[in-house]
């Protein structure tokens, strides 16, 4: 009996007193607890990034909405000056505009040896893209009126424009659309 109360003793003096007024013992857990919870913290928030690059990073760019092949295609050449907003120079160039019957349009203005853009525009999506700069945008919808190359076909047409953009024919069979807002001017002609 003096044996069971003597190792009864040494394993009540070996229990760790508690160091709160309650009379619980958080010690080790709470420290153990905590470095659980930031390395839980830290994974989650790992996790969490890693996931929004992937869900994020994983759209690849449109390389092109159609194909221009067919017997349906009208193709127009000629020559553009165009300038991306006030204050920039002009930049020459050949243009290249397509369109087939069922409303599609394409783009092209090089200036040799280089292609400076390329647009693509549908009835409800559009692409443009800047290959010198490996730049291209494209959304849904008529169009983002930052871009005037989108609504030449329309001008050309005699559709009706957005009001920041001002469409004007020429005596000599040329043409100028000019964004108000960006200063953004197209100015050319096409052959028949």
């Amino acid at each position: 009996m003096r044996k069971i109360k003597s190792e009864i003793r040494r394993s009540k003096s070996e229990v760790r007193k508690p160091h709160n007024r309650f009379g619980l013992d958080f010690g080790l857990r709470i420290s153990s607890f905590f470095r659980i919870s930031r390395l839980r913290i830290s994974d989650f928030s790992l996790v969490s990034v890693a996931s929004l690059l992937f869900l994020c990073g994983c759209q690849s760019p449109v390389k092109s909405l159609f194909e221009a092949t067919g017997p349906n295609w009208h193709v127009q050449q000629g020559q553009a000056l165009w300038r991306p907003k006030t204050g920039l120079p002009e930049f020459g160039g050949d243009l290249v505009l397509a369109s087939d019957d069922a409303g599609r349009h394409l783009i092209q203005f090089d200036k040799t040896p280089m292609a400076i853009l390329s647009a693509q525009i549908t009835s409800n999506r559009w692409l443009i893209k800047f290959p010198a700069q490996n730049l291209s945008f494209s959304g849904f919808g008529s169009g983002s009126t930052r871009f005037g190359w989108l609504y030449l076909p329309a001008a050309l047409d005699g559709k009706p424009l957005p009001k920041v953009f001002k469409f004007e024919r020429k005596p000599d069979g040329g043409w100028r659309l000019e964004n108000s807002r960006t200063g953004e001017t197209v100015e050319g002609f096409l052959s028949p």
